[in-house]
């Protein structure tokens, strides 16, 4: 039996909440939550409980449906499965339990399949708007006209699309329509961190490049051509070398992405001429070419692996200390999956070095929370930020004057014969330590937001010359956000021990419970201008005096 993380079991929970209620779920979990254990274990449950349901998992590419499949089976080796890829199986099979097949194949077979109950999409931030023309389109409305209870779960590490905006709720191109409602839960790279499931990241980058990059066309992203002409020049492929060679020479597996297999080529051979053993690897190579290759690289004799649109997703190779970006775009979530392919843990790994030569950092800011441009909106101005070594002012990342106190910021010099000098990446920030506190008296009550959501506010003041006040809110009630509702009742089972209350009125009638339970010491952490409860203490506040 499979022992979920806790964030695991939460995503499970919500979606088995929220499926009687909602006929589209979509779960936010970045690179390494572990999206196929979350998988497996939500089709354990809902097959144990509804044996007939019919299921199915869509990947967009061949490969990655073989690797859904064999995760799977290793995790639910008695699971009944049909593949619905015409690349990964001669005979295609959509009358199984489970069918994991790609869209082309789904829909090219939509009208002698069986409709499904629940249908998976991974990567779902590839599913287009809901009133533009698309096989994912086709395919869903068919599903819904033959049964209208369906539920589509969409999953993906990036909520967003490039020219769309977000793929939930309102915040996208005004003429788009989003399938998704809401986002009903979110485990995103920082929380992941903390918990010690992914590693932490250093990122360095050049100086501003965004003059070189105005002489290319912009249509989405950049003109793919266009692009690799420019960074393909001596000038950046140089850099390249030298940045690899100044800053990462001691990291042991490095991974460079790049525009085209042109750009590709050369940037091999700029390394191989300086005796690194560097390889490429792209669409054109065969499949066994390919998994030799990465064999290779992730068994140290190839030290750097330079790709193009390969590793960006359905790869990883944990064991990847160091990402190149040779390869500027303006997606936003092409950027956070290329830094996220070295973000997993590995023993030895201290941390995950990324070199950017592209822009990528200056433009999208923090991979966590990325700036994603909506069109026909302005884009945040202050989203990336730093802070004046003279003054402390918190300013905007472009400026080269403080406004506040007028420092100068130092300009990089970007030299011109292939040396590089690389600086630390402006959004970086050392997180807050959590520290202990003692609970001196608290207050509860029946509390009602701005925006009219009805729950319980707990405050704890706390004892000391500098006394502080943190308050918890505790949200019920079936019409809360799940994410927030879970989040509550994860909580009072941490705090009181008892089964949660259902609503707010419920807990009102039970406060006693909690006022039993309240500790005399609580663990806390700075969150912005604000204290919130990092840990939850074991000692009783009614025997802090004892």
């Amino acid at each position: 039996m499979v022992m979920l993380r806790p964030y695991q079991e939460d995503m499970v929970s919500i979606t088995m909440d929220a499926m009687p209620l909602e006929p589209f779920i979509l779960i936010q979990a970045a690179t390494g939550a572990g999206k196929t254990i979350f998988f497996c274990t939500l089709i354990q449950r809902l097959l144990k409980r509804w044996p007939s349901l019919r299921i199915a998992v869509l990947a967009h590419r061949g490969i990655l449906v073989k690797q859904a499949k064999e995760k799977m089976l290793s995790v639910l080796p008695d699971c009944p499965i049909g593949i619905a890829s015409a690349s990964v199986a001669k005979k295609v099979d959509v009358d199984s339990n489970v069918t994991i097949g790609t869209i082309q194949t789904l829909v090219g077979r939509i009208e002698t399949t069986e409709p499904f109950d629940m249908i998976i999409i991974d990567e779902v931030h590839r599913l287009g708007p809901k009133n533009i023309a698309s096989q994912y389109q086709e395919f869903l409305r068919t599903m819904f006209l033959y049964n209208q209870n369906t539920r589509v779960l969409g999953v993906t590490a990036t909520p967003f699309r490039l020219g769309h905006g977000y793929i939930y709720g309102p915040v996208k191109k005004p003429e788009h329509e989003n399938w998704f409602p809401a986002l009903n839960y979110r485990i995103g790279i920082n929380d992941l961190q903390k918990q010690g499931y992914l590693c932490e990241f250093r990122a360095k980058e050049i100086s501003d490049i965004s003059s070189d990059l105005k002489r290319i066309k912009v249509s989405g992203d950049y003109n793919v051509k266009e692009l690799s002409e420019e960074m393909s020049k001596e000038i950046h492929i140089g850099s390249a070398v030298k940045a690899y060679q100044t800053y990462a020479e001691d990291r042991k597996h490095i991974v460079v992405f790049c525009v085209t297999i042109e750009h590709a080529e050369v940037v091999v051979k700029a390394f191989k001429k300086e005796g690194f053993n560097a390889a490429s690897i792209h669409s054109k190579l065969s499949n066994f070419q390919r998994e030799l290759i990465l064999k290779h690289f992730e068994q140290g004799s190839i030290k750097i692996l330079v790709n193009v649109m390969v590793l960006s997703e359905g790869w990883d190779c944990p064991a990847t200390d160091c990402i190149i970006m040779c390869r500027p775009t303006k997606s936003a979530a092409l950027y956070v999956q290329m830094v996220g392919r070295g973000l997993r843990p590995h023993p030895g790994k201290k941390d995950v070095l990324i070199l950017d030569l592209s822009g990528n950092c200056r433009e999208h800011g923090d991979p966590d929370n990325p700036i994603v441009p909506i069109p026909g909106r302005t884009v945040n101005s202050l989203a990336v930020q730093k802070t004046c070594p003279s003054c402390r002012a918190i300013i905007p990342g472009a400026c080269q004057t403080c406004p506040e106190c007028g420092y100068q910021f130092p300009q990089e010099v970007y030299e011109q014969n292939g040396s590089v000098e690389m600086t630390d990446v402006s959004w970086i920030k050392k997180l807050p330590e959590p520290f202990v506190v003692n609970i001196g008296d608290y207050s509860v009550s029946d509390y009602t937001s701005n925006s009219g959501n009805r729950m319980l506010k707990l405050t704890l003041n706390t004892d000391g010359l500098a006394p502080l006040q943190i308050n918890e809110f505790f949200m019920f009630d079936r019409d809360m956000h799940p994410f927030a509702r879970q989040r509550s009742r994860k909580s009072w089972l941490k705090l009181v021990g008892t089964d949660p209350p259902e609503s707010t009125d419920e807990v009102m009638e039970r406060i006693g419970e909690l006022e039993m339970s309240i500790p005399g010491q609580i663990e806390v952490i700075e969150d912005g201008r604000w204290m919130k409860v990092h840990s939850w203490q074991i000692k009783p506040w009614n025997m802090k005096n004892v």
